[in-house]
């Protein structure tokens, strides 16, 4: 049972009606210097080996499942960007969160126009604040994979200077998204009107969430059960993956980021108090097929797949008990 409200009421609905399933949770919302931060906390006690929450893999947003009427109009097709970004020197990885990124932005845009977009209510400002720049150095623990990176550099003149190399590095590669995406809307400028196409500040500020909050899921979310997904990345190192938004999934927080966040037990609106909880990470991330079982006298398991990928989850696990009021954190393995 999610929990339905604030000025995430119209997310929570949003997830109920695609098939997100979780015990009672609540979003926290606060501030770390210019840093928003979004935490994920439990509003009951769960149980060590619980099921927290479980998202069908077609409820998530990369570049296999935003397809048909969900992808903007604005935007090229994934072959077709990905093939122009590497051209240019940009992996396949950085091109498909590229990608991903614009798809934010366009859908921003149409959603600002008046325009329907299925996944509109994952794009509210309360869940995609603006984000500051995470190449300076106080804001560099919000972004995980940025500071992952930088964990084993205690030199400060070598952080700076990764840090302004990476910056360089994503200005060009943000100039050269753009450039596709306007290539894009020169081709088809009846289709595709002007007023669609974000601006670089804008789809910039969309990188920066896919930067921050986006999972690394394999392609056709291969099933790492009864492992978690850290598992199977490190068994599987050449398993294809894809840079992921996955609605409830990618707020939870890597314990490896700014300090936890506590709440007075059983309160939904997130007011922190002192704490001393520790920040290890008491949930696990999986991947898994969704099954149902007939003849209930001997448990014969069938898998029903009535589409590709219909049936294929992510799901959060606790690994140990969680009080009311704890926030979630995830170890995501990479």
């Amino acid at each position: 049972m999610l929990n339905a409200g604030g000025a995430f009421s119209g997310f929570w609905e949003w997830c109920a009606q695609n098939g997100v399933v979780s015990k009672k949770l609540f979003i926290r919302q606060s501030m770390q210097g210019l840093m928003p931060l979004l935490s994920l906390h439990a509003d009951q006690p769960i149980g060590a080996g619980d099921v927290v929450l479980s998202v069908p893999y077609l409820s998530t947003l990369n570049a296999q499942t935003v397809r048909g009427d969900l992808r903007p109009v604005a935007v090229p097709s994934i072959r077709v960007m990905c093939r122009f970004l590497q051209r240019r020197g940009v992996d396949i990885s950085t091109a498909r969160a590229l990608w991903l990124a614009s798809c934010l932005a366009c859908a921003t845009r149409l959603v600002a126009q008046g325009h329907e977009v299925g996944f509109a209510p994952l794009l509210s400002s309360s869940l995609l604040p603006k984000l500051p720049s995470p190449f300076v150095e106080a804001y560099v623990g919000g972004y995980p994979a940025i500071s992952d990176a930088l964990a084993g550099v205690a030199d400060e003149p070598v952080r700076r200077a990764y840090l302004k190399d990476f910056e360089t590095q994503v200005r060009s590669q943000l100039r050269a998204t753009h450039a596709i995406l306007r290539f894009n809307q020169r081709r088809h400028p009846s289709r595709i009107p002007l007023t669609l196409l974000p601006t670089v500040d804008e789809l910039c500020a969309a990188y920066r969430t896919v930067l921050q909050r986006s999972v690394m899921l394999p392609v056709d979310c291969v099933p790492s059960s009864p492992g978690d997904l850290a598992d199977l990345l490190e068994e599987k190192q050449g398993i294809d993956v894809l840079p992921s938004l996955v609605p409830g999934i990618d707020i939870i927080r890597s314990p490896t980021g700014y300090p936890p966040v506590t709440s007075v037990a059983g309160n939904s609106s997130g007011t922190p108090i002192a704490g001393d909880e520790s920040n290890a990470a008491n949930c696990s991330l999986h991947t898994c097929v969704q099954s149902d079982f007939i003849s209930p006298g001997t448990r014969r398991r069938v898998l029903l797949e009535t589409e590709p990928l219909s049936n294929r989850r992510v799901v959060v696990c606790s690994t140990k008990e969680i009080k009311v009021g704890e926030e979630l954190f995830l170890s995501y393995g990479s």
